[in-house]
């Protein structure tokens, strides 16, 4: 026999099959996480260096470019780099 013939011979057990289908379904979108903003971190490497009693400039010089360049060669794909002295 096809199974539209005995979908037709047994109309209550195709609907408990749908009936069952349904409900795992329902079931299933219940308990998927949904999670419409991601945490997203972008790769990043912030450096904080202190040097009390010193113009920006010197400390830009003395201390922030050295540091940079340091940091930077050992990076592949470095796409910028960024400080701020104070």
């Amino acid at each position: 026999m096809s199974l539209p013939s005995r979908s037709i011979q047994r109309p209550v057990a195709v609907s408990m099959l749908f009936a069952a289908v349904t409900f795992l379904g329902l079931i299933s979108v219940t308990r998927l996480p949904v999670d419409l903003l991601p945490d997203i971190s972008y790769p990043r490497l912030v450096i904080y260096t202190q040097y009390p009693d010193m113009a920006p400039a010197e400390v830009e010089q003395q201390v922030t470019r050295p540091i940079e360049n340091a940091a930077g060669q050992g990076v592949q794909r470095l796409e910028r780099i960024e400080s701020i002295s104070r």
